[in-house]
């Protein structure tokens, strides 16, 4: 088969690459503030960067770099293929769907709108029952210090009573009393890392061994909801804005600027959205390899009670700013690189997009 024949997927693994590298250290500083109590997100760097030094800010890195490519361009294909599909089988093609819905012909902003916003959740769902795997080894990499302290703390506090304002292991991982301070001292003289973090294939191991093969999909009900909800929202926020400022400017294509504004809003608008249910994720995924009588939370709704009813809503949104700051210059360098190298293959093989 051709480049051209498979442009999706190489400017797909183009952008994946790309954003992979640029990203990821936010990415490590998003799950720990989501975990783990930082002043701001300043603070949580400089900590990461003096305990770890920047390498540990790629801690993991090596499963997503893989597997991104793969993942993304897979995603774009399903994404692309399910719009072709649906415009090909639109039962309502020469008139306007049930309910007054826009039908899937891509002629208005509202079908571009529903039709990548059906095509995203569709291409969310499969890539999430993919990868829920390796996401769930990521998220032990990037806290498995912390966890260690954790573990370290527990140890400690059962061999003998807790001191007073010492460092209490919260479900949002705060810093409780006056002593915090004295704690954290204490504390660094955990392990630096726990024997199971030694790697990726080690943490693969220690989930099987602990919970038996299916433990690696623990959290995959979280995880479909927030990748199908997730990149339908993605999706359609993009290609609505690109067709939107498409159709203000009069013009039949549009450039980089308009990739640029497109993406970048749309990375901004779906992490809003769907940021709660990413935290409580993370929150139930570190829990993994965590005796059963030791779990923090027994259910997902549990956590969200527990956020809610301790932090209000802004609890919800706990660490939001890493992801909100990369937000907009990652994913809209994403479609930038995407549109770009999408349509110099087309250029290369003379033929259109």
């Amino acid at each position: 088969m051709s480049l051209y024949e498979n442009r999706t997927l190489a400017s797909a693994i183009t952008a994946a690459v790309t954003g992979m590298l640029v990203g990821y250290p936010f990415e490590t500083l998003n799950t720990r503030m989501q975990k783990y109590h930082y002043p701001s997100l300043l603070a949580c760097a400089r900590k990461s960067i003096a305990e770890e030094g920047v390498r540990g800010l790629y801690r993991g890195l090596l499963p997503p770099l893989l597997t991104a490519s793969a993942a993304k361009s897979l995603s774009f294909s399903v994404f692309e293929e399910t719009k072709h599909w649906l415009r090909r089988h639109d039962p309502y093609a020469l008139q306007q769907g049930p309910l007054g819905l826009p039908n899937f012909q891509r002629k208005t902003v509202g079908s571009v709108a529903l039709s990548a916003g059906v095509s995203g959740s569709i291409s969310g769902a499969v890539i999430a029952i993919l990868c829920c795997p390796l996401e769930l080894i990521k998220v032990q990499m990037q806290l498995s210090r912390l966890l260690n302290r954790d573990l370290a703390s527990s140890d400690a506090t059962t061999a003998s009573p807790k001191p007073v304002g010492a460092l209490v292991s919260t479900p949002a991982g705060t810093l409780q009393g006056g002593g915090a301070a004295i704690a954290t001292r204490q504390l660094r003289n955990a392990p630096a890392a726990p024997p199971w973090a030694t790697s990726n294939l080690s943490v693969l191991r220690e989930i099987v061994r602990r919970r038996g093969p299916l433990g690696m999909y623990y959290g995959i009900g979280l995880h479909i909801l927030r990748d199908s909800s997730g990149t339908a929202i993605y999706f359609a926020s993009y290609e609505t804005v690109k067709e939107t400022l498409r159709r203000l400017t009069g013009s039949d294509t549009t450039g980089p600027l308009t990739h640029m504004l497109a993406g970048g809003t749309c990375g901004v608008v779906s992490w809003l959205l769907i940021f709660p249910v990413d935290l409580i994720k993370s929150t139930m995924q570190s829990q993994v390899l965590k005796p059963k009588g030791a779990k923090t939370f027994t259910s997902s709704l549990q956590c969200l009670r527990d956020i809610h009813s301790r932090l209000g809503l802004a609890g919800l949104y706990r660490g939001i700013s890493v992801s909100l700051i990369r937000a907009f210059p990652i994913h809209g360098l994403n479609f930038v690189v995407y549109e770009w190298a999408r349509a110099h293959i087309c250029r290369l093989a003379g033929r259109p997009e």
